[in-house]
């Protein structure tokens, strides 16, 4: 499955794993704008327990602020991100590309 992990070192990173099995990825400098190792696993998680990590997420980056639109709030990512132990909120594409589909048709085109 592919997901996006948010609040990489700053970035939205995509990312493909099981969930439950642990996995490895790397982005280079030149894909991430920095060089980028993530190691962990991502888990089911509750609604409640999703957002914990959400908000965690959210004031240690403002700028991820618009991440409250997630309305699947089924898996976190729990690993290591360049060596530093963290907690991370995940979102399928599928559920991603659903959230981002409702937000295009939610707006209004005039001519």
């Amino acid at each position: 499955m592919k997901f996006m992990l948010y609040n990489v070192e700053g970035l939205s990173i995509p990312v493909e794993a099981e969930p439950g099995r642990p996995f490895k990825f790397n982005c280079s400098e030149e894909e991430c704008g920095k060089s980028v190792t993530i190691e962990g696993v991502i888990l089911p998680v509750s609604e409640d327990e999703f957002a914990v990590v959400l908000n965690a997420a959210i004031d240690e980056n403002p700028d991820f602020k618009a991440i409250e639109e997630i309305k699947a709030r089924k898996y976190i990512f729990k690993g290591k991100v360049n060596g530093v132990e963290t907690v991370l909120p995940a979102e399928t594409f599928e559920d991603f590309a659903k959230r981002f589909i409702e937000a295009v048709d939610s707006v209004l085109l005039l001519r």
